[in-house]
């Protein structure tokens, strides 16, 4: 099962998310930085500079607090393949608060 869920192409996944994200109380994908502001311009940097699918599941994992689990059924993914993309985008968050102010986008 988990081999099946994990052929859906990136931009498939993401069109589920952003779907689920404009029927939310997000207000739609578009959205989806003020989703995660802070304040902090690293976050921004890092979330600007993420992959799709990466800052998709960041966005849904965080702004929506939905667990690795509800990710993987709601939008037909394995648990691993969601987790591989929410460590990568908590590493990128990391790498860019390390650069700090002096290089920020």
């Amino acid at each position: 099962m988990t081999r099946m869920r994990d052929r859906v192409s990136d931009e498939t996944c993401v069109a589920r998310i952003e779907r689920y994200l404009e029927q939310s109380a997000l207000g739609g994908f578009e959205g989806r930085h003020t989703a995660l502001a802070t304040g902090d311009r690293a976050i921004s940097c890092a979330v600007a500079e993420m992959e799709p699918l990466t800052r998709a599941i960041l966005i849904v994992i965080v702004a929506r607090k939905m667990s690795v689990r509800e990710v993987s059924r709601r939008f037909g993914m394995s648990e691993e393949r969601v987790c591989r993309h929410f460590r990568l985008a908590v590493e990128n968050v990391a790498r860019w608060r390390e650069i700090g102010a002096r290089h920020l986008c």
